[in-house]
């Protein structure tokens, strides 16, 4: 069977299947992982300068995505809106959307500009080591000072995203990443010419790099070929009924995410609360759970990515049949991700070994490698729901239902994790696995959960796109 783009080409696939799945999929699983190796790298070049850094790094990233989730969360609907608009053939609305995206972009990443002036006062709040404080609020703030660099780009990808063309988000993001690594080791260490810079060094390599994202999109869609088959500059109006439609659907997507990341963040400054090494240990598990669940991401988008288009061009069992087949691959993913964590712990940790060699304080970092290896163990356990919870509720939002992935993600990410999390730590003698027990429950819940709604079937009851 063929199914037709409205480009006019041909493609060799069925709708909902194993091959459809894996060409949306898999551009986009090696995109989420080349971020995910962005982070890692300055997880282990931090590593390797000072163990407040490497305390603070994570917080501090998680701080800032918590602060973000909810403008990108917006500005990612795009993607569901430009998938839809294409299935049902309507290339007016989809560049359409492409502008809406843009618009919210630029003006929610000035508005996050704004942050660091309350930086301190947040933080402050955490009873934290001072010493971990200071280095989360510079990595915080520079993060936020370049915010509109990286919103512009998500709102971009979009443009890629939304139509299946994967192949261009996966070629600037190694681009972004090699640009990224190499101003990391430049700007933390002091290479080149360059001061070294230690975590405010990072967080500038990650700047420059998001700035070339924005450079080489731009160039692309630009394109005289792009110029003249979607006539790019004339819809770029805003427009209020479809930007209602963004706030009324991306809204709820992206309040899904900031609940999320607002519970794991609360949830690290209550481990810091406890100890710097806790919160280091923590940290070195969640760099390893990055590597899995970053691409896993990427995976949901496509999920995503296919419901709506799928949805959009009337064929609903297609794209129960591309949800299904993508809890069989997720899973398979972090079931042998979970193996690896579970029989190979220290081997999975070594990378963050590379550059403290012949850094500071290697004593101390190889005092945490133990605590570190046993909190895999929860990661691996974990892991497994975590693909459950990411497909099911990438296949909700691109059937159009937000609003149930974030009331589930909201009540279960603080009454399954963070509370009992700040309850435990306040018994008194609490050690790192007894607050560990939080988030591997409250992601078996997500997981759990989301499949049980999506098994309802009230998403197809849901209309985005009048076709």
């Amino acid at each position: 069977m063929k199914s037709t783009a409205h480009d006019g080409s041909h493609v060799d696939v069925v709708p909902g299947s194993f091959r459809e799945l894996m060409q949306v999929a898999v551009p986009l699983m090696l995109s989420a992982g080349t971020l995910s190796i962005m982070n890692a790298a300055d997880r282990a070049m931090i590593t390797g300068w000072s163990r407040d850094s490497l305390a603070a790094v994570t917080p501090a990233g998680m701080m800032y995505w918590t602060t973000v989730c909810i403008p990108v969360g917006m500005i990612l609907y795009a993607n569901t809106f430009i998938a839809q608009f294409d299935g049902a053939g309507q290339q007016q609305k989809m560049i359409r959307s492409l502008w809406q995206a843009i618009w919210l972009a630029v003006v929610c990443g000035v508005l996050v500009m704004l942050c660091p002036f309350v930086s301190a006062s947040v933080l402050s709040l955490t009873a934290q080591p001072d010493c971990v404080i200071a280095e989360e609020k510079v990595y915080f703030d520079i993060l936020c000072l370049g915010c509109p660099l990286m919103m512009l780009t998500t709102a971009l990808s979009c443009f890629y995203s939304g139509r299946r063309r994967n192949r261009v988000i996966l070629a600037v993001n190694i681009f972004s990443v090699l640009v990224n690594f190499g101003m990391d080791y430049l700007l933390i260490f002091g290479r080149g010419g360059f001061p070294a810079m230690g975590i405010r060094g990072a967080a500038l390599a990650t700047l420059v790099a998001r700035f070339c994202e924005v450079a080489v999109y731009m160039v692309l869609i630009t394109r005289r070929k792009n110029r003249r088959q979607f006539q790019l500059f004339a819809e770029w109006k805003p427009d209020r009924e479809l930007l209602r439609k963004f706030l009324w659907f991306g809204l709820p997507s992206g309040a899904h995410h900031f609940v999320d990341n607002l519970g794991f963040t609360v949830f690290l400054f209550v481990v810091g609360s406890l100890s710097r090494d806790a919160l280091a240990a923590s940290n070195l598990a969640f760099g390893i759970n990055a590597l899995i669940y970053v691409p896993l991401l990427g995976f949901g988008t496509a999920v995503q990515t296919l419901v709506g288009h799928h949805i959009g061009a009337g064929l609903q069992w297609a794209a129960s049949r591309t949800t299904w087949n993508a809890v069989i691959l997720a899973t398979v993913w972090t079931g042998a991700a979970a193996a690896m964590l579970v029989l190979f712990p220290r081997l999975c940790l070594l990378p963050f070994l590379a550059f403290a060699e012949s850094g500071k304080g290697v004593e101390a970092i190889e005092s945490i490698l133990p605590v570190a290896a046993m909190l895999l163990q929860f990661v691996a356990v974990y892991s497994v729901f975590d693909a459950l919870a990411i497909v099911f509720a990438a296949s909700l939002r691109g059937a159009g239902d937000t609003i149930f992935p974030m009331l589930l993600t909201m009540l279960s990410s603080w009454f399954v994790m963070a509370v009992p999390a700040w309850l435990i730590v306040r018994q008194g003698d609490t050690e790192i696995h007894h607050v560990w027990w939080t988030p591997t429950v409250h992601v078996l819940v997500m997981g759990l959960l989301m499949m049980g709604r999506f098994l309802t079937g009230r998403w197809r009851l849901i209309q985005i796109v009048q076709t």
